[in-house]
C-alpha cells in the first residue's frame, strides 16, 4: 500500500503470542523439557565458535559419545521439583485462569497443555515467585526482571513519561539475557521484545492491540461448523440463527438464554441457594453502617467535616482517651452528619455532602 510507509508502527506485534513463546523458552530451558529446551548441542557449539564460555564445550567420552557440561542455569532435580511443586500448589479464584495444577506433571517434572492465557498469567504473575526455589541468584534476577517487564506492558494505564526508562530496562534485561542464557534462547520472539515500547508509544496500551478478541470470537465461529463440506455457510448460518435467538429475547418476560449455563451466584441475594429463610433486622445492618463510614473516610470533600465532628467530640471527653474519642466518632457521625440544618440554599457541595450522609439507611 502506497501509505505503508508513512506508519510509524509498520507491523503490530502480537503480545499475547510474544508472551506465549517466551514463556515456552524459558521454562523449557529452566525444566530442560526435550520439546522446548534451548541447552542443546549446538547451542555449546555456538559457544566455542564465539570464543566465550569455553568451559562449556562439550567433552569427548570415546566411541563416538560426549557429555555436556552442566552450565548454571541447568537446574538439579531438587529445584525442579521444588519449583514445579510450587506452581502445582497454586489456587486462584473463579475464572483467573484455569487450574494450574493439570498443567504440571510431578512424573516428568515438566508443564505441559498450558494455552495463550495460561503462559500470560504464570509470565505476569507466578513464575516469579515459583524462581525462588532455585539456587542460581543471576537466574532468579534477570527472570524476575523479564516477568517484570510484561507485567508493566499488560497494565491498562501505563505512564508516557516512564516509557524511556521501560525502554532502557528492557535493554539491559535483554543484555543480562544473554549473559545468562546460551545463544539458541534468542530466536526472533525473543528479539521482538526490544520493540515493544516503541510500539506502545506509536499504538497506545498493549492489550488494545493484542489478539484475544478475535482468537476467543474464531473460537466461537468453530462451534458453529456443523458441516465441514462448507464451513463458511455454517458460521454464517450459525451466527444468523444466535441474532434471531437474541433478538427475540428481548420480547420474552423470562428472558432465559437458550443453551446458556445459569451462573453460579445467580439468585443468592434473593435466597436462591440458601438453607432456611433469611431475616433481616437492624442489628444485621452494622455491617453496613461500618462500610459506610469507611467509605466517608476516603472521601476530599468530608475532610473539613470530619475535623469539625472530631474537635466537638473531643471538646465532649472531658480527658477521655483517644480511642474513645474514636468509638464516639464512628458511632455519631452519620447522624451528626444527617441532623445538619444546612440553609436553604444549598449549593452543589452541601447537597453533595446530604445524599453522603444519607447512607445505607434511605
Amino acid at each position: 500500500m502506497p501509505y505503508w510507509g508513512d506508519l510509524e508502527a509498520r507491523h503490530a506485534i502480537d503480545g499475547m503470542h510474544l508472551k506465549k513463546n517466551v514463556f515456552g523458552n524459558t521454562i523449557g530451558l529452566l525444566l530442560e523439557t526435550s520439546s522446548k529446551t534451548k541447552d542443546t548441542l549446538k547451542s555449546h557449539q555456538d559457544l566455542v565458535a564465539m570464543e566465550i564460555r569455553k568451559d562449556l564445550d562439550r567433552i569427548e567420552e570415546g566411541n563416538g559419545r560426549y557429555e555436556l557440561p552442566p552450565a548454571f542455569y541447568n537446574l538439579t532435580h531438587h529445584e525442579k521439583k521444588a519449583m514445579c511443586e510450587s506452581l502445582r500448589g497454586i489456587r486462584v479464584p473463579s475464572r483467573f485462569s484455569s487450574n494450574i495444577k493439570k498443567l504440571v506433571s510431578m512424573k516428568d517434572l515438566s508443564l505441559y497443555g498450558y494455552n495463550c492465557h495460561d503462559c500470560h498469567v504464570l509470565l505476569t504473575v507466578f513464575l516469579p515467585i515459583a524462581i525462588r526455589a532455585i539456587k542460581p541468584v543471576y537466574v532468579k534476577m534477570v527472570i524476575t526482571r523479564l516477568c517484570y517487564f510484561f507485567n508493566k506492558i499488560s497494565q491498562k494505564v501505563i505512564n508516557e513519561d516512564e516509557l524511556n526508562d521501560l525502554q532502557e530496562f528492557i535493554g539491559e534485561t535483554m543484555a543480562q539475557l544473554e549473559m545468562c542464557f546460551p545463544p539458541g534462547y534468542f530466536d526472533i520472539t525473543e528479539h521482538l521484545m526490544i520493540h515493544m515500547v516503541d510500539q506502545i508509544r506509536a499504538l497506545g496500551p498493549l492489550y488494545l492491540h493484542e489478539m484475544w478478541t478475535y482468537e476467543r470470537f474464531m473460537s466461537i465461529l468453530n462451534w458453529y461448523v456443523l458441516n465441514c463440506a462448507y464451513p463458511k455457510g455454517s458460521m454464517i448460518e450459525g451466527y444468523s440463527t444466535e441474532e434471531v435467538i437474541e433478538c427475540c429475547l428481548g420480547y420474552l418476560n423470562d428472558k432465559v438464554s437458550i443453551g446458556l449455563p445459569v451462573p453460579r451466584f445467580f439468585g443468592r441475594l434473593e435466597g436462591v441457594g440458601t438453607i432456611g429463610r433469611k431475616t433481616f433486622i437492624d442489628k444485621d445492618f452494622k455491617g453496613v453502617q461500618q462500610a459506610h463510614y469507611s467509605i466517608l473516610q476516603h472521601l476530599a470533600i468530608m475532610i473539613p467535616l470530619l475535623n469539625e465532628h472530631l474537635s466537638i467530640i473531643r471538646a465532649e471527653s472531658n480527658g477521655r482517651s483517644d480511642d474513645w474519642i474514636m468509638r464516639e466518632h464512628k458511632r455519631r457521625l452519620t447522624i451528626w452528619l444527617k441532623d445538619m440544618d444546612l440553609l436553604d440554599g444549598d449549593t452543589l457541595k452541601e447537597q453533595k455532602i446530604k445524599r453522603l450522609a444519607v447512607g445505607p439507611y434511605s
